[in-house]
């Protein structure tokens, strides 16, 4: 049952998180990427600080401002301004489907960087996503838009923020390292505004409920992820996490008119697939461990 019950949180933090794309690719169309980092960034800040005094949880706690979680911060603000630039580019569904190439990534660094153990199939099953990723950006074709590297600087980039999580001191509360990493995309915002010139844009009450609407999707996400993560198994819920791609094909077809071609299509099967490998992959070299000890 609690397996089930993982499985159903995590799809459901897909769909919120979707809809929190969605939300934000509405506003860039009226809104530039600076001032609109700086609104989301107030809000759901806001928000976990309110959860945080709510809590008793101290913000100047000296473990959270150390170089790790500063790191992480940095990794942070640079992949949400990626992936605002993307979002206002290039069609939702290109964004959602690189993203998918993620854990392949994140594996890739922990291999690199953490001196973890990866065979040779994993290998080959992040060499195969990353070919994925290709085709569905498809660069040196005609069909290529340059803005998709937004998109897959940001990828890499969650990615790094991932790994640097994972030196993060257990003790240290998930709320408060939340809090930095959405505190940090206001002056992220202010820096590209200004550094650009962006032209301030008058906010409305349309604009302020779609901000709103992101915000609380969002934090749903953030919710439904933590909880689903920690009811189930995480060989058997984290598969679900690649429900994402089928929720942005159908708002970007619905909401925003977007098509996906057979070649994009081929690729996504090819992250998607790979990374469910991977997952199988590492969950049988837990079982194996877990005999052996």
């Amino acid at each position: 049952m609690s397996n089930k019950l993982g499985i159903g949180f995590v799809i459901l933090s897909m769909a919120a998180f979707t809809f929190e794309d969605m939300f934000i690719k509405l506003l860039l169309v009226h809104l530039p990427v600076g001032q609109l980092l700086c609104m989301f960034g107030l809000g759901t800040a806001s928000l976990f600080a309110a959860i945080m005094w709510v809590r008793g949880l101290r913000f100047d706690n000296p473990d959270a401002w150390g170089k790790i979680p500063i790191a992480r911060m940095l990794c942070e603000a640079g992949a949400a301004l990626t992936f605002y630039l993307a979002l206002s580019r290039v069609d939702l569904t290109l964004v959602a489907a690189v993203y998918q190439a993620a854990p392949l990534v994140i594996m890739l660094g922990a291999a690199i960087f953490l001196r973890e153990k990866v065979g040779w199939r994993r290998w080959l099953a992040v060499l195969l996503g990353l070919f994925g990723v290709m085709l569905i950006i498809r660069p040196g074709f005609a069909e290529f838009d340059p803005n998709s590297l937004w998109a897959v600087l940001s990828m890499f980039l969650v990615a790094g923020r991932d790994l640097v999580t994972r030196r993060i001191h257990e003790a240290l509360p998930s709320t408060l390292i939340s809090f930095q990493g959405f505190a940090v995309l206001m002056p992220t915002g202010l820096l590209w505004h200004f550094s650009t010139e962006e032209v301030l844009v008058p906010v409305s009450g349309t604009y302020l409920i779609s901000t709103l609407g992101g915000v609380v999707f969002g934090a749903i996400g953030y919710y439904c992820i933590v909880r689903g993560m920690r009811l189930g198994a995480a060989s058997v819920v984290a598969p679900f996490r690649y429900s994402r791609i089928l929720f942005a094909m159908l708002a970007g077809a619905v909401v925003f008119g977007e098509r996906v071609d057979a070649i994009a299509l081929l690729g996504i099967g090819l992250i998607v697939s790979t990374g469910i490998y991977s997952f199988e992959r590492e969950a049988r070299k837990g079982i194996r461990a877990e005999k052996v000890s």
